[in-house]
C-alpha cells in the first residue's frame, strides 16, 4: 500500500506490480484501468489556452493548461501529461506530470515562422487526448501600383511588401502573383518584405487585376490597375479635413554597396467624422532636400492615388549620406485631381532621420517588484541596453520610451488551497481590448456607428471614464538620465496603483536616437505584475482583490476605426 496526496487529502492506492505476462485486475480512476501497470491514470483531461489568437511578432505567447481530474471532477496530481504543438510552433513545458493542483502547463510560441496560420496543441494522458487550437494573426500585405494607369501594351509594375503586426518587414517568404493573362509568377520576399513584380499591360482596355498572396493570408491582396490611354480614376469627391503623412522607422541607415535600407511612408486623408478620402492624388518628394541627403522613393515620380482606407504609401531608400537629427524632410504632395510634377497643390510634411552607423537597442527587467513612496502603489524597473555593430556599449544615447496599454481584463483573485495555507488565485472572467482604438485621448462614434465606449463606462451612476483602460493608470519616467551611460544603459520604471495590478496588459516601446533600421526600437510586452506577498498571504485581500474594470464577463464586439485599427470591445461595464 502507498500513500499518495491528492487534491489536499491522504488516499490509498493500490500499484499493481507487473510481473511476467500478467496483468492485474481493472481498477477504479485514478489509479488503474487501461494505464500501465503502477501508473496512476485520470478520468478525464482537459485543455484550456489563455488566448485562441497570438500575434505574428515573435515576443508574444499563450499558456497551455491542461487538467488531469477524477470521475468526481476533482484534480489530480503526479499524472502524467504530455502536450505538443504543430505547424512550427515551440512549447515549453513545465512537466512532465501533473502538479500539487492537477495542471501541467505550457507556454506557447510561434517560433521562427511570423505566417498567419492556425496551430493545433495536443495534451495526452494514458488513453487520453485532447486537441485546441489558436491562430497565429498579424501577416499584411500591402500593393503599390506604379503606374495606376498605365497605357495599353505598357509597362509597369507593382511594389509589394509584407510586414508583421509590428510593421516589422518579413523577409524570404514565398509570394505568389497571378498577373497579365492569370500567369502565376512564384518569388520571395526580400530583406524588407519586398518584391517588385513587373508586367506589360494587355493590348486592350480594361481593370487589369493583379492579385497576390503571402505570408500566410487567407484572402488574396486585388490591386487593380486601369488600362487606358487616359486616366479615368473620377476626382477624389469628399473635403479632406486631415492630411497627413508619417516614416517608418523615423531613423534608416544609409545605404552602400549591398544593403537595403528603407523607410516605409504613409499618406493619410480624412474628411468629416474622420472617414477615409478616396483617390486623393499623391506625389511624394524630398521637399527641395535642404540637406542635400539625396535617395529615392519607390514610386519615382508617379502620381498614387489614395485607397478606400485614405492611404497612399510608398519607400523611401537614403543613399550614401547621412543626414542631421531630423534633417530629411518627407513632403507628400496632394490634390483631389491630377496636377503636374514640380507642382504642389497642397502638402502635408513629416521628417526622419539618416543615419551612418547601425545600432541596437534591447529591452529587459528582473524578476522584482517594489513599492512607490506614497505605499499606495508598484513600481517595476526595466534596463535599456544600447550597442553598436559590434556589440559595444554605445554611451550617451538618447532614449525615448513610450507605453501602450493594448488591453484590460475583468474578473477577481478568490481564496484557494485552504487546507494547505490560504493562497490568492486569479479568476479572469473576460479580456477586452483597449477602447481607444486609434489612442487620440477622444470617445468616439465612428461615421460607420461604431462606438469606442463599448461598454458604456462613461453614464454608469457613478460614472467611470468613457475609455477602458485609463491612459493615467501607468505611468513611465527614467531613474536618472535619459541617455545612455558609459555601459550603455538607461534605466526606466513604470509605477501604477496596486488595485491595477494584474488588470491591465501593456508594451513598453523604446527608441534610441540614431539607430538605425529595424533594431533602433525594443518592446516589452506584459501585463502589471503583482507583489508575491499579497497573494500568498491568503488571510489579507489583495488591493487588486477586484478588477476596477469589473468582474463580470462580457460579450464583446470587433470594431474598427477608420484608419483600419481594429479591437474586440467589452460590452458589460460592471
Amino acid at each position: 500500500m502507498k500513500m499518495l496526496k491528492w487534491v489536499g487529502t491522504w488516499v490509498a492506492a493500490v500499484f499493481i506490480a507487473g510481473c511476467g505476462g500478467g496483468g492485474g485486475s481493472a481498477g477504479t480512476p485514478p489509479f488503474g484501468g487501461g494505464g500501465t501497470p503502477g501508473v496512476p491514470i485520470a478520468a478525464d483531461l482537459s485543455l484550456a489556452l489563455s488566448s485562441t489568437s497570438l500575434a505574428n511578432n515573435g515576443s508574444d505567447t499563450i499558456t497551455v493548461t491542461a487538467t488531469a481530474v477524477d470521475a468526481n471532477r476533482n484534480a489530480l496530481s503526479g499524472i502524467p501529461v504530455s502536450i505538443s504543438v504543430n505547424n512550427s510552433a515551440v512549447a515549453t513545458v513545465s512537466g512532465t506530470k501533473t502538479n500539487e493542483q492537477g495542471v501541467v502547463t505550457a507556454t506557447v510560441g510561434i517560433g521562427a515562422d511570423r505566417t498567419n496560420r492556425v496551430i493545433t496543441v495536443n495534451a495526452s494522458s494514458g488513453s487520453i487526448a485532447r486537441t485546441a487550437t489558436f491562430s497565429v494573426t498579424g501577416s499584411k500585405l500591402t500593393g503599390t501600383a506604379l503606374p495606376a494607369v498605365v497605357a495599353p501594351g505598357g509597362a509597369g509594375n507593382v511594389d509589394f511588401r509584407l510586414v508583421d503586426v509590428n510593421s516589422n518587414p518579413m523577409a524570404g517568404l514565398p509570394i505568389v502573383i497571378t498577373g497579365v493573362g492569370s500567369v502565376e509568377t512564384r518569388a520571395t520576399t526580400g530583406a524588407n518584405g519586398d518584391y517588385t513584380y513587373n508586367y506589360t499591360a494587355p493590348n486592350t482596355t480594361g481593370d487589369l487585376n493583379i492579385q497576390a498572396t503571402a505570408g500566410g493570408l487567407a484572402s488574396p491582396l486585388l490591386v487593380v490597375v486601369q488600362v487606358q490611354s487616359v486616366n479615368t480614376i473620377p476626382p477624389a469627391s469628399v473635403l479632406v479635413r486631415s492630411a497627413s503623412v508619417s516614416a517608418n522607422p523615423s531613423t534608416v541607415g544609409v545605404n552602400t554597396e549591398g544593403t537595403g535600407n528603407l523607410a516605409v511612408v504613409r499618406a493619410l486623408f480624412l474628411g468629416a467624422a474622420n472617414a477615409p478620402v478616396q483617390n486623393i492624388r499623391v506625389r511624394f518628394d524630398l521637399d527641395g532636400d535642404a540637406n542635400s541627403i539625396g535617395g529615392s522613393f519607390g514610386s519615382g515620380t508617379n502620381i498614387l492615388y489614395s485607397s478606400s482606407n485614405g492611404v497612399a504609401s510608398t519607400t523611401y531608400k537614403p543613399d550614401a549620406r547621412f543626414s542631421p537629427t531630423d534633417g530629411v524632410t518627407i513632403r507628400a504632395c496632394w490634390s483631389y485631381t491630377d496636377f503636374t510634377a514640380g507642382t504642389c497643390p497642397n502638402a502635408a510634411r513629416t521628417t526622419l532621420t539618416v543615419v551612418s552607423e547601425p545600432l541596437s537597442v534591447s529591452i529587459g527587467t528582473n524578476a522584482l517588484i517594489g513599492i512607490g513612496a506614497s505605499g499606495l502603489d508598484y513600481t517595476k524597473r526595466y534596463l535599456i541596453q544600447v550597442n553598436d555593430s559590434s556589440g559595444v556599449a554605445k554611451a550617451n544615447v538618447e532614449i525615448s520610451p513610450s507605453i501602450d496599454l493594448s488591453r484590460y481584463f475583468k474578473g477577481y483573485w478568490e481564496r484557494t488551497g485552504l487546507a494547505t495555507g490560504p493562497k490568492w488565485r486569479k479568476v479572469e472572467t473576460s479580456q477586452c481590448d483597449n477602447e481607444d482604438l486609434n489612442r487620440n485621448g477622444v470617445s468616439e462614434v465612428y461615421s460607420n456607428g461604431a462606438i469606442e465606449d463599448a461598454n458604456g463606462s462613461f453614464n454608469l451612476t457613478p460614472g467611470r471614464p468613457a475609455l477602458e483602460p485609463r491612459k493615467a493608470d501607468v505611468a513611465i519616467s527614467f531613474e536618472g538620465s535619459s541617455k545612455t551611460d558609459a555601459s550603455g544603459q538607461v534605466v526606466i520604471k513604470i509605477t501604477y496603483p496596486q488595485d491595477v495590478a494584474s488588470w491591465v496588459e501593456f508594451n513598453i516601446l523604446v527608441s534610441a536616437s540614431g539607430v538605425a533600421g529595424t533594431e533602433g526600437r525594443a518592446n516589452y510586452r506584459g501585463v502589471l505584475p503583482v507583489l508575491a506577498d499579497a497573494i500568498n498571504d491568503g488571510t489579507i485581500p489583495p488591493a487588486f482583490v477586484s478588477s476596477p474594470y469589473g468582474v463580470l464577463a462580457s460579450a464583446v464586439v470587433l470594431t474598427t476605426s477608420p484608419e483600419g485599427k481594429s479591437g474586440l470591445l467589452c460590452t458589460e461595464p460592471n
